[in-house]
């Protein structure tokens, strides 16, 4: 089908014409979200995916058929750096935490394979080294951000468990303590905290492991200090990724209307890492 149809469904709230072929129209929108157009990826592909994946236009077995492939499309070009294969990582990665996020409403997928999922989105976070924001003529690259949303999904999931929870909060604390990674300037930060805010809402996450994660913070992944490693620049950019996430959090936190049943504690535990590794520039 050509742009024209599909623009078509879109301005018809997403319906499908009598006698379509979803399997075939959803091959279609999948190969979009490697394309280089953001209105074919964006406005075209990933929306109207999203919106029938949201509204249960898949049985499960179609369900589990679409998050194995964007799964797979997470290691198609996965390293490069300024290439347009990272079109096609961060737009199935949002993909999969629509399946996931659907699926948590109504579970029917394999916990299992919500677990190599949860795996595999997991090392992408750590493994994507392409780390644009938005790319001039090309639209949104956004790893971070995309992949936060679905750990965010996973999360919320109830088929997660204690030790999975834990391995999104790791995984993202590995991701913002990265030597040398780009400062954020895109709100990855705020989208990396607020994946976390769901993973901390759970009930499976106890008191200990929540200072046990915020002590990682207290220094470079390297070992030392942060004074030392803000002496170069590729050191001054992780330290102010770690600062930027523990205060969007932080407010997160406070301004939220579903708080963590924590939240006390973990405020406390923020402000404690924040004074710690601070500059004295707030009264410590």
């Amino acid at each position: 089908m050509d742009e024209a149809f599909w623009i078509a469904v879109r301005k018809n709230g997403y319906a499908l014409p009598e006698g379509s072929d979803l399997p075939a129209l959803t091959a279609q929108l999948g190969g979009w979200l490697g394309s280089v157009d953001p209105v074919l990826r964006d406005e075209i592909a990933y929306a109207t995916l999203a919106t029938w994946v949201s509204e249960g236009r898949y049985g499960a077995d179609a369900l589990r058929e679409l998050g194995r492939q964007m799964s797979r499309n997470l290691e198609v070009g996965l390293g490069e750096r300024g290439t347009d294969s990272v079109f096609l990582r961060t737009f199935s990665v949002l993909i999969l935490g629509e399946v996931v996020a659907a699926d948590a409403k109504h579970p029917r997928l394999p916990a299992a394979l919500l677990d190599a999922w949860r795996g595999q989105t997991l090392r992408y976070l750590g493994a994507e080294r392409d780390e644009r924001g938005f790319v001039p003529g090309r639209g949104w690259a956004h790893a971070a951000a995309h992949a936060a949303d679905c750990l965010g999904a996973f999360g919320s999931h109830p088929r997660t468990t204690a030790e999975g929870l834990q391995d999104i909060l790791h995984a993202v604390a590995d991701r913002l303590l990265r030597p040398g990674a780009k400062v954020f300037i895109n709100e990855e930060d705020e989208r990396l905290a607020y994946a976390c805010l769901a993973v901390l809402r759970r009930p499976e996450v106890s008191h200990a492991h929540i200072v046990t994660w915020c002590e990682r913070f207290s220094h470079p992944q390297a070992g030392g200090t942060w004074r030392a490693a803000t002496s170069e620049n590729e050191g001054a950019r992780t330290y102010l990724n770690v600062k930027t996430f523990l205060r969007s959090l932080y407010l997160q936190l406070r301004w939220c209307a579903d708080p963590p049943r924590l939240r006390d504690a973990l405020e406390q535990c923020i402000l404690a890492t924040l004074r710690a590794i601070g500059t004295g520039l707030y009264g410590q």
